[in-house]
């Protein structure tokens, strides 16, 4: 298979059995853009029942039926189409990293703008004049008298200045833990989210895009084009992999371990074991995978307009 600009060309060759003569080749060339393979693909699952359609106008209720949902676990793959939420973990990372020093820029941005304004410089041209007729007085005592309310004033202006033009900080500790967070458990991961209905927005379906996978591989113009909440609808074409029930809480792998009488060795596993299952829980926060929502593993993310794509 080789590829050139948007069109994927695939080289068919047949060959002849080599049971004596002359081996001949022949070689077919087609090729094909690749939405037209990705069309075909689709159509593909569907005739063959490998995959089901929740893009049709009241099937993602359906995700909050119990039996839907168990014949979601047998199912191959799902489509999938709504708005979206884009979280590209490494990009949040990189931002939280250069959040003070943005914080500091826009708050120096701020009041460059304040002090600019003719409100703010009168104020000022008000303070340096009462300043210029302190000066003239002579009796020393009478003139720290009159400088004490004009201290005061300046130091209001000057807290009046960082109460509005001061943006939140976020505390540092935050933003450290943020960045372990992030390298512990979902570094490289970019996360698509799709709300099929928005009567239900607990009831989702999301996957991890692939940054290989990415026709344009800087991940940063993706975000530029259509932002971390596109205002358009997205369809999403997915290998189902987690379909959540209530009950699936249930199964207890550590079950084993539970009863009297263990060896030594079994008593060892169990502690070993035990630390693993301890980190469930943050495994569970880091993939947000629960009831009602579903995981897939993404194929195809495309932007489908009039029935074309």
């Amino acid at each position: 298979m080789r590829q050139a600009g948007g069109k994927r060309k695939y080289d068919f060759k047949i060959f002849k059995n080599d049971g004596g003569g002359a081996a001949q080749d022949t070689i077919k060339e087609q090729i094909k853009p690749h939405h037209v393979l990705f069309r075909e693909l689709e159509e593909e699952l569907s005739n063959q029942g490998h995959m089901v359609d929740l893009s049709a106008k009241g099937m993602a209720d359906k995700l909050l039926d119990k039996d839907f949902r168990n014949t979601l676990k047998q199912t191959f793959c799902i489509k999938v189409s709504g708005r979206c939420v884009v979280e590209n973990y490494d990009r949040i990372r990189r931002i939280s990293q250069s959040f003070p020093d943005i914080a500091t820029l826009i708050n120096q941005s701020n009041r460059a703008a304040v002090k600019s304004t003719e409100a703010y410089q009168e104020l000022v041209t008000q303070i340096k004049d009462r300043e210029a007729e302190i000066d003239k007085i002579k009796d020393r005592n009478a003139r720290n008298i009159q400088l004490v309310p004009l201290k005061e004033q300046k130091k209001k202006l000057e807290d009046l200045l960082d109460r509005h033009t001061t943006t939140e900080v976020v505390e540092q500790w935050i933003l450290d833990g943020l960045t372990t967070w992030i390298d512990t458990f979902i570094t490289g991961i970019t996360n698509l989210r799709i709300y099929p209905s928005p009567a239900h927005m607990q009831v989702q379906v999301f996957g991890n895009l692939r940054q290989e996978n990415f026709l344009d591989m800087d991940s940063e113009a993706f975000h530029f084009t259509y932002g971390t909440i596109p205002t358009e609808e997205l369809t999403m074409l997915g290998i189902v992999t987690s379909v959540p029930n209530p009950e699936d809480a249930e199964f207890n792998p550590h079950q084993e371990f539970q009863g009297k009488g263990l060896t030594d060795k079994e008593t060892v596993e169990r502690g070993f074991r035990s630390v693993f299952r301890g980190f469930d829980g943050f495994e569970q926060m880091v993939r947000t995978c629960r009831h009602p929502r579903v995981l897939v593993h993404p194929l195809l993310v495309y932007r489908e307009l009039g029935g074309k794509r």
